[in-house]
């Protein structure tokens, strides 16, 4: 048996209140968007704001944004 005929076959198994857990974890795992070249470009310069140690605590953001 494949594993695609076995993931069949436990999907049948499962109860009917268990589907829409397994329905957005599947649809989850086919999620084929790319990030844009604009937000994969904004996480490596914040990447690299990290490596060169250009960061502050927590605390002291949430003190400067009265947060």
């Amino acid at each position: 048996m494949t594993v695609r005929e076995n993931v069949h076959q436990l999907v049948d198994t499962l109860p009917e209140d268990r589907l829409a857990d397994v329905l957005d974890y599947l649809a989850d795992l086919n999620d084929t968007d790319d990030v844009s070249a604009e937000t994969e470009a904004a996480i490596e310069e914040g990447l690299e704001d990290i490596r060169a140690g250009r960061t502050i605590p927590i605390e002291e953001y949430r003190r400067t944004r009265s947060l």
